[in-house]
């Protein structure tokens, strides 16, 4: 829930920062000051949001499966925004590759929806 509007803010700052190009420093930076911010910024409710959506028995399992992937993404990540780099001579492309990422987090972030099923503790209530 308040995951994707930050995500998306990111998003659109990265493809702001490429729009914008080189030609307006300051705008550009702003901008890619504003992607690396959002895209932090959602890292508290996001791993707030996993036990709510998971049973509890896996839920510490997932966290650790999600932290993994989220490693092996930003090695990945950092190795394919240098090869675009590399290949274009330009940092254009992988302003436009992390922007689209970011909007395929959002999508992702808005089709998952939490589980019905979990059993609460005896005495526990929804907020």
């Amino acid at each position: 829930m308040f995951v994707w509007p930050l995500l998306l803010i990111g998003g659109l700052a990265f493809i702001g920062s490429w729009a914008v190009g080189a030609n307006h420093f300051w705008v550009s930076y702003t901008l890619l000051v504003v992607a690396g911010a959002a895209m932090y910024a959602p890292y508290g409710p996001f791993f707030a949001i996993i036990p709510e959506m998971l049973p509890r028995n896996v839920a510490g399992g997932a966290m650790a499966l999600i932290n993994s992937m989220g490693a092996l993404g930003s090695f990945c990540g950092s190795w394919f925004v240098g090869y675009l780099n590399g290949a274009t001579g330009s940092p254009a492309a992988s302003y436009i590759f992390m922007g689209v990422a970011l909007f395929a987090s959002v999508w992702l972030t808005l089709i998952v929806k939490p589980a019905n099923n979990q059993n609460l503790p005896l005495g526990a209530h929804h907020a």
